[in-house]
């Protein structure tokens, strides 16, 4: 019996050491494929691990039905995620996009739909921005795909490159919409002026702006200067001031906004003028040339989970009005 008792502790004491190693190991070895020959046809050991899908250290490269090529924005090398977000490859861009095509001949992975909608988050969003919203735009019929940027990390302009190079990529695409929450607004208008190659061969079709900063923010203008705000939301949350916003070029393409408040003089939070999300002001998210404007009842941070919100979505994107089809007629 003190045997047994004895080895227990032995067994735990191992455990707790092999846990760890192991752990970092996976990590070493994600670090090592930065250095991997970018050309090579390296065969690199895979544990397929679920992921979060990537958030300020990933930024997506390549999409296609769901699956995605992302690239670590410290080590560089990439990685491939399927649809459920399990990583099936890791090191070279070129490598992760040689294991996928042999899946998608394989397994004959295609588009739910040739019209993409990409949902577009703003600066440090919450996981599952866009979660409910991409169910229910399926379901209608789209190819919706949240993007994942490393919004904190750059300023605006390269994260509208970014994507442009990620349109340069995208096939079996005819037609792209977008739907962008907060600073993800100002990211698309950026990516619209933009002359990239993937114009020539993808239709734009509708946006619809959640809750954006186009006329800048208020709460961005008064902490601006101060070092913490700065450290953590780097160069686009100097982008989000009043004076900044005023430079983005602007839209010539059908959008509609989306902003959140409690339809009153008051809105969530007491520290910003007239109605507001907690966030952003509704005056605040105006611009010249919307098809058409709504306030939902709700703050920054719920409006894309807001079942009005994700109803005047759908509605805008399949009929260019944020009402519903049967009130539009």
């Amino acid at each position: 019996m003190s045997h047994r008792s004895d080895a227990r502790p032995c067994r735990n004491h191992a455990t707790s050491i092999f846990v760890p190693l192991l752990a970092a190991l996976l990590v070493f070895g994600g670090i090592v494929s930065a250095h991997a020959e970018p050309n090579s046809d390296e065969r690199n050991w895979n544990m397929p691990l679920k992921t979060f899908g990537g958030m300020q250290l990933w930024a997506d490269s390549y999409l296609h039905a769901g699956w995605r090529i992302q690239r670590n924005v410290v080590t560089g090398h990439s990685r491939l995620l399927d649809a459920e977000n399990i990583r099936r490859a890791w090191g070279s861009f070129e490598h992760c996009k040689r294991i996928f095509d042999e899946s998608r001949h394989r397994d004959g992975i295609v588009p739910a739909s040739s019209h993409l909608v990409l949902l577009v988050h703003g600066i440090a969003p919450k996981p599952g921005t866009f979660s409910a919203m991409e169910r229910v735009l399926d379901d209608a019929g789209f190819d919706a795909t949240p993007i994942s940027y490393p919004s904190t990390r750059g300023p605006i302009e390269v994260h509208a490159a970014g994507l442009e190079k990620l349109l340069n990529r995208v096939e079996g695409t005819t037609r792209v919409s977008f739907v962008t929450h907060s600073m993800g607004g100002l990211v698309v208008r950026h990516l619209l002026h933009r002359n990239g190659a993937w114009k020539k061969r993808i239709e734009v079709g509708r946006i619809i702006h959640i809750a954006p900063p186009h006329r800048g923010s208020a709460m961005a203008e008064g902490l601006s200067d101060l070092k913490p705000y700065e450290w953590i939301l780097g160069d686009a949350g100097q982008q989000l001031t009043p004076r900044r916003a005023s430079t983005v070029p602007p839209l010539e393409l059908p959008f509609a906004i989306i902003a959140g408040g409690k339809g009153n003089d008051e809105g969530f939070n007491p520290f910003l003028p007239g109605d507001d999300d907690g966030v952003v002001a509704v005056d605040e998210t105006r611009l010249h040339g919307a098809r058409d404007f709504l306030i939902v009842k709700a703050t920054h941070i719920t409006l894309t989970r807001n079942p009005e919100t994700i109803r005047a979505t759908l509605a805008f994107l399949k009929g260019g009005t944020l009402a519903k089809q049967a009130e539009a007629k």
